[in-house]
């Protein structure tokens, strides 16, 4: 987990942020069954995560329905939210609209864009 390595004092990696799953997203119990292994905390810590894993089998395959109310934000907030989720079907439309906010388009990477690498 990336959160456990920043916390143990990781300052830089090359990741894909669009494959990222926020820590405090992942469902309780199974953070805890994957932790569990890769921290080595339990003996019988491969066998719990594996009876997890069961439950969680075939779900790979769904369909999630996408979620735009993001969309409604106001333009740094939807750049920020962009960057943290790996999205960029919209990016160039907010740059844009954000570009129209600022005196100049450094200002856009050096405020919003900025910001949502900053998170």
């Amino acid at each position: 987990f990336l959160y456990h390595a920043v916390k143990a004092g990781m300052d830089m990696g090359i990741v894909n942020a669009g494959q990222l799953a926020i820590y405090d997203d992942i469902e309780p119990e199974l953070r805890e069954r994957v932790e569990d292994v890769i921290l080595n905390r339990r003996p019988d810590a491969t066998e719990r995560l594996l009876e997890t894993a069961e439950r969680y089998k075939g779900e790979g395959g769904k369909k999630r329905e996408e979620d735009l109310s993001w969309r409604e934000k106001p333009v740094k907030e939807r750049i920020t939210h962009s960057l943290v989720k790996g999205i960029n079907a919209y990016i160039e439309e907010d740059v844009e609209e954000a570009r129209h906010l600022f005196e100049r388009p450094l200002h856009v990477i050096e405020g919003p864009l900025m910001d949502g690498m900053n998170v």
